[in-house]
């Protein structure tokens, strides 16, 4: 590590906020149920690795990385919905743990713990936290890669040997960790230019042969498990020919400035109500307005102190940029990604500033390829945060340089994101749905004694294969016939039925209804 004994204490005291912020978001989602249906997906992969397949067969390659950590907890004999809170809660710790280093690589200690108070408490890293779903973890393994290329290029190539097998596993644990490469490209680039230097190519070539020994082992893995079926191949060759998704996904949203015009309540927000369910966060409070006065202020102060030479290379690179910026949505994804990355390679090769490129170059990979893709779910955005906490820095920076007192600044925003992290929860909605489908199954299994024997049908197999078992067929609520023809002995039914004919309501615990087959 890249960490003198000086900067242990402050990552001693993130590993300990950011162990007692995951703990309380635990027992939260605890709480609260799970919300997002993916995650029982996770859980019966996770169950698959520990030996039990309950219809994981074409679901396995779905992060393989985040499911098989669950196992291990799951061989340790606790098989609960709370160990995938576990695993991704301390991925999320050590994500903390790496963005403080990160930062370190460019502001001092306070400003980069400032920053990764900052980064973990995000109301939008809040909504998601040590929950269950991908996005954190993902994001740790691209921070942690990131972390790695700069040492590797600005001091040691030995760190390449870490880099490449990182981006294999950032790459199992969520597909699109793969848009960091582009902006990663671009930063070699801006540092060594074209040229490959004598000394970097043994420890980059070892690096490559350990993460493609580790693709191809995960791949075997799950292709083995999965019967040969792998979808991901799919979902990269539609990001990269520019498919747009589902216009009957649940999350079709078109309007390409969703991510940006909702930033305000990422950063900070005062209320959280579910729309299909996913947390949906609005009211944006000071706290926001706060953050952006800084980035405003800092962007002015910087560009008064900074005397630009606009030359032909810098021009051709702005216009690249504004190529890419009018035909954005003429052009799939990929083509505009990697024109912006043309326009920054011309514009910030002759810079002083190329880390400043670099964190521009990840925001835009990210923002251009989610923004494009007509399926819009605000976690997808999470992995910009990390180079907008940087920019944020910066901008504190620059301020701290024109005032007396540095620290007032930084330590008002650490007190008001640390209150933030543990007030966050307070501004949920109130609801039982998400436990709803536990407690039923928890009913039927404590009054049906034959329950693990017989067919229970229900309305959604995700929740009723992690808690009931093979034995739990889906069907469609809608059709009273269907769930007649069926034969189930039981129906879980997510709002009344009244021309269930030949079956009795024996139970209603919230939204949910049971009902029992007439003898």
């Amino acid at each position: 590590m890249d960490f003198n004994i000086n900067d242990k204490k402050e990552i001693i005291l993130i590993t300990l906020i950011s162990t007692i912020l995951v703990a309380y978001y635990i027992n939260f989602n605890n709480n609260l149920g799970i919300y997002c249906s993916d995650i029982y997906v996770y859980l019966l992969n996770a169950l698959y690795f520990a030996g039990t397949n309950i219809h994981s067969t074409k679901s396995i390659y779905l992060s393989p990385v985040v499911c098989f950590l669950t196992s291990l907890i799951f061989d340790l004999g606790y098989v609960d919905k709370v160990a995938i809170f576990i695993t991704t809660g301390i991925l999320a710790i050590i994500g903390n743990i790496g963005i403080y280093l990160l930062l370190k690589l460019r502001f001092n200690k306070l400003l980069s713990f400032t920053g990764t108070i900052i980064y973990t408490t995000l109301a939008l890293n809040l909504a998601w936290l040590a929950n269950g779903s991908l996005d954190i973890p993902a994001v740790t393994f691209t921070i942690w890669a990131v972390y790695f290329v700069i040492l590797a290029i600005k001091k040691s190539p030995k760190y390449y040997i870490i880099v490449f097998p990182l981006l294999v596993v950032g790459f199992y644990t969520r597909y699109t960790v793969g848009l960091i490469l582009p902006p990663l490209i671009l930063y070699y680039l801006l540092e060594n230019s074209f040229k490959i230097k004598r000394e970097e190519i043994k420890f980059i070539a070892i690096g490559l042969a350990i993460s493609i020994a580790l693709f191809a082992l995960i791949y075997e893995t799950i292709f083995i498990m999965g019967n040969g079926f792998i979808a991901f191949d799919g979902l990269l060759s539609s990001g990269v020919s520019g498919n747009l998704g589902s216009t009957h996904d649940n999350s079709y949203n078109p309007d390409l400035g969703y991510y940006l015009l909702n930033m305000g309540n990422f950063i900070s927000s005062s209320k959280t109500t579910f729309v299909a369910k996913t947390p949906s966060l609005a009211n944006p409070t000071i706290l926001s307005g706060l953050v952006f006065l800084i980035l405003t202020i800092g962007a002015a102060l910087w560009v008064r102190r900074t005397n630009f030479e606009i030359n032909k290379t810098k021009a051709a690179g702005i216009i690249v940029c504004l190529i890419a910026l009018v035909t954005f949505t003429q052009f799939s994804s990929t083509i505009t990604i990697i024109l912006a990355m043309i326009g920054l390679f011309l514009i910030g090769k002759d810079s002083k500033y190329k880390m400043a490129i670099f964190m521009l170059a990840w925001i835009l990979s990210y923002f251009i390829f989610q923004s494009y893709y007509i399926v819009k779910v605000n976690r997808y955005i999470i992995p910009t945060f990390p180079p907008l906490v940087y920019f944020i820095m910066v901008g504190i920076d620059e301020i701290n340089a024109k005032i007396s007192r540095k620290n007032i600044l930084p330590i008002i925003l650490i007190v008001l994101f640390l209150i933030q992290g543990f007030a966050f929860t307070y501004t949920f909605e109130q609801t039982d749905e998400f436990n709803s489908p536990e407690l039923m199954t928890n009913y039927i299994k404590e009054n049906i004694d034959n329950w693990s024997e017989i067919q229970i049908g229900n309305y959604n197999i995700r929740p009723y294969y992690w808690y009931l078992g093979l034995n739990s067929p889906g069907i469609e609520s809608s059709n009273a016939q269907k769930i007649i023809d069926s034969n189930v002995s039981y129906y879980i039914s997510n709002h009344p039925q009244k021309n269930l004919t030949n079956y009795t309501e024996i139970k209603n615990i919230n939204d949910l209804y049971l009902y029992k087959r007439n003898v």
